[in-house]
């Protein structure tokens, strides 16, 4: 298995995984980014990081992370397909955006996992990542 940059013939297998789940959907009309929007993000490696895990030539999982200013990072979307899971593939994915995100000179990333992922939960936990205040996603359809 290798984890690597994605890059632009990854659009679409990123894309299959990301329409194939309702975990990243927002809404019944927007189930997931656009293909121009991830090609966007691979080709922008200053703003952004984008991570494919490849496994017997196909993506196994993905990550996805903005760099929101000169010292923090969010990640926006983490998975790794279900028949991969507990692998440590998610494990792999994680230490190399860490290392990329040092490069960067990133000290603090942060993300979003659902309350009702609790394996996700645990999963970054054991990571060292903490659960700090509750939030209430808002938003606004325009």
């Amino acid at each position: 298995m290798i984890i690597r940059h994605a890059t632009e013939k990854d659009v679409q297998g990123i894309y299959k995984i990301g329409t194939s789940t309702t975990e990243f959907e927002v809404s019944r009309k927007i189930k997931f980014y656009k293909k121009s929007e991830l090609l966007q993000w691979i080709k922008d490696r200053k703003g952004n990081i984008v991570l494919v895990a490849v496994l017997d030539g196909k993506i196994a999982g993905f990550a996805s992370c903005k760099i929101m200013s000169h010292h923090w990072a969010m990640v926006d979307n983490f998975y790794v397909l279900k028949k991969y899971r507990k692998e440590g593939i998610g494990s792999q994915i994680e230490d190399h955006l860490e290392r990329e995100l040092r490069k960067k000179k990133v000290k603090y990333v942060t993300r979003l996992v659902g309350a009702e992922h609790k394996n996700s939960r645990i999963f970054l936990k054991k990571r060292g990542f903490k659960e700090h205040d509750k939030y209430i996603w808002i938003d606004k359809f325009l």
